[in-house]
């Protein structure tokens, strides 16, 4: 019967911990919600739009040669696309 009773208590602990899983992670990485202005928003997604003509690796997402190209090309031609609408 103790025995029971620990294999329930541990299935209980380990569905707990899968269900609030989401909730720490998005607490531990800050709020989620989008505090930008409309005018910054709308900068944003003519920048996406410019830059959509520049070519991608035909690496997969998440590989060395994929995070290089970010690091390198994409985020600095955002950022500065973001300076020039005045963000």
């Amino acid at each position: 019967m103790k025995r029971n009773i620990n294999i329930l208590l541990i299935g209980i602990f380990c569905i707990g911990l899968s269900g609030c899983y989401e909730f720490v992670v998005r607490f531990w990485n800050g709020p989620g919600w989008d505090f930008s202005s409309k005018a910054e928003k709308k900068a944003k997604e003519e920048c996406f739009e410019e830059l959509e003509s520049i070519k991608e690796p035909k690496a997969y997402i998440g590989s060395k040669e994929m995070q290089d190209w970010l690091n390198n090309v994409y985020i600095p031609a955002r950022n500065e696309c973001l300076k020039r609408k005045g963000f």
